[in-house]
């Protein structure tokens, strides 16, 4: 099986830190956040990727190489622009239509502990054309109320848990969705994959399927969420980053 990391994107929300350097390339604890978001797919026993880039792309082509370092295989797909999820997905059709199966396909911006394997066994098992991982753990950044029908507030919830399952951006797509993502023209024009391609899919009756776990994750899409990672003592970040010994992914 093939994996697709989405790392194209200019990172505008990360600037004046991604002026000079790609998303993906931040420096996290050691190593750069592209390289923590891609060991845990290794270990899962994922040999395969297809790296999607654009802006600054061969800062992330110069440190990855083609992966012997890491013991897998990398091809890159590369475009002058960035052309959205599906349309990524799209320009990096050859690489993955080069093995037949479903392909997984992950956000470079995003830490997660997220099963793959588990992800990979249910989208197997249910034989659909798309799967999508959900996490029920996500905290609000916001305060919310509860309040009745005079207008009186009943109970405060101080940056609660949503009560709802959240996409993390992790997919497993079988290579049957080729040809719709193609009706978007993604070689004339942005394609989103939840915006554009995923509403199009249910409203033809064709089964989207949830993989919904209660599994930490974290958005490094942003400059707070960024600090908030690298300011984190060694034991903490530990508990976030798949630290663990050489060994263990080879």
């Amino acid at each position: 099986m093939k994996a697709l990391i989405l790392a194209a994107g200019k990172g505008t929300r990360l600037r004046p830190l991604t002026n000079y350097v790609p998303k993906p390339m931040l420096p996290l604890h050691g190593k750069p956040l592209l390289e923590w978001v891609m060991l845990p797919i290794i270990a899962c026993g994922i040999k395969d990727f297809v790296f999607a880039v654009s802006y600054l792309a061969q800062q992330i082509i110069n440190y990855f190489g083609d992966g012997e370092r890491w013991g897998v295989r990398i091809n890159y797909s590369q475009g002058s622009e960035p052309v959205g999820k599906a349309g990524e997905i799209w320009r990096s059709r050859k690489l993955l239509l080069a093995e037949e199966g479903p392909f997984l396909v992950v956000p470079g911006d995003t830490i997660t502990h997220l099963d793959y394997q588990e992800l990979l066994d249910f989208h197997q098992g249910h034989g659909g054309l798309v799967t999508v991982a959900f996490s029920r753990r996500y905290r609000l950044e916001v305060g919310t109320a509860e309040i009745d029908d005079k207008s009186r507030v009943i109970k405060f919830l101080e940056k609660d848990n949503l009560d709802q399952p959240v996409s993390t951006g992790a997919y497993v797509l079988d290579s049957r969705i080729f040809p719709y993502i193609e009706e978007f023209k993604p070689d004339q024009q942005e394609v989103d994959l939840p915006g554009d391609v995923f509403p199009y899919l249910l409203k033809k009756g064709l089964p989207i399927y949830g993989y919904e776990r209660d599994y930490a994750w974290w958005d490094v899409g942003r400059i707070n969420d960024y600090e908030s990672l690298i300011q984190l003592p060694p034991s903490e970040a530990a508990q976030v980053l798949p630290w663990r010994s050489r060994h263990e992914y080879f």
